[in-house]
């Protein structure tokens, strides 16, 4: 079977094909004219995936998961036709008609991270039993270094009264001032940037018309952070890294971005945060030096979370005014 790049919606896939096709004609798959492989190059990366699963009569739909979950594909017929093809030629222990789960080790991970939320806000918020009766540490670490010299910027909304906000005032408020976030307890202020000026300006919700002052941070070493928002590929993973190992890190990075990202509402309680502030403790006691993770505002941008805010110096404060809004809809 000859597949092409247009049948795939996973970046590191559709390079492989456009970089390994020595010919061109019509797909098997999705009847385009265009640059073919055979998919049995392929096999090899699909059989280790498929292995994640295993057949069980109480289970799920193979092809509505592997899209609900992974997305590899363009659409759920072409992941019907090109999984039928690979699972026809080699050896499993289910077809596509079978309906499967996936392994213990995959099932516990898609989980963990919602049983230590639903534990730490209603049974035993300071002593969770998630944490210690999983390896989180096989999984939560320092995965990226910030160089030295990067710079990060944060923004405030100039105060009524002020014409301007001095370096000094754009760091981290006092102690007995830290509110709680979604990543910070009460009373223990980190430090919130991010890696583009224009990201926070949507973090702060400015509207038309206001005026911003703008700090430019300098990081004054390299930091170890942990970064939620880093990419993970299973299908070419050079890593070495085992790939139910990958494919769990990249279920639990999904789901704390999702809930670091998720916008503070006026209406949300701090039990709210407890699950996202527990897990950047742990990155702490990690030795992580913060965590990095999408911005949900701006989808271009993402998330800086310094535990210390003397790891960074604000060269300059500058000031902007909102000319351009806009609206976002779900």
């Amino acid at each position: 079977m000859r597949i092409c790049a247009d049948c795939f919606d996973d970046d590191e896939i559709k390079q492989f094909i456009e970089n390994s096709s020595e010919e061109e004609g019509l797909c098997d798959c999705c009847h385009k004219e265009s640059n073919l492989i055979d998919l049995s190059l392929l096999f090899d990366h699909f059989i280790e995936f498929l292995n994640l699963f295993t057949c069980d009569s109480n289970g799920f739909d193979l092809v509505e998961k592997v899209q609900m979950d992974w997305h590899p594909f363009k659409s759920e017929e072409y992941a019907r036709i090109i999984l039928g093809e690979i699972i026809n030629k080699n050896r499993f222990t289910f077809s596509l008609s079978d309906k499967v789960s996936y392994v213990s080790d995959m099932s516990e991970c898609f989980g963990v991270w919602d049983e230590l939320k639903r534990e730490v806000r209603e049974s035993t918020r300071f002593f969770s039993k998630s944490i210690g009766s999983f390896p989180w540490a096989n999984y939560v670490g320092p995965n990226v270094k910030i160089p030295k010299g990067t710079h990060l910027f944060r923004s405030r909304i100039i105060p009524s009264g002020k014409t301007n906000l001095s370096t000094d005032e754009m760091g981290c408020p006092p102690k007995e001032k830290a509110t709680a976030g979604r990543a910070n307890p009460l009373g223990i202020p980190y430090l919130y940037l991010c890696d583009k000026q224009e990201t926070t300006f949507y973090e702060i919700r400015a509207l038309y018309l206001d005026k911003v002052c703008v700090g430019e941070f300098v990081t004054q070493r390299d930091l170890d952070i942990v970064d939620f928002s880093q990419t993970i590929n299973l299908f070419y993973n050079d890593s070495g890294e085992n790939l139910i190992d990958l494919a769990m890190r990249k279920v639990l990075f999904s789901q704390i971005s999702a809930d670091l990202s998720k916008p503070l509402r006026r209406f949300d309680t701090g039990i709210e945060y407890v699950p996202t502030q527990l897990i950047c403790e742990y990155c702490k006691l990690e030795n992580a030096d913060g965590v990095r993770f999408k911005s949900s505002l701006d989808d271009t941008g993402a998330n800086v979370v310094l535990f210390n805010e003397r790891d960074v110096i604000c060269q300059r404060v500058f000031i902007k005014e909102i000319r351009d809004v806009t609206i976002l809809s779900n």
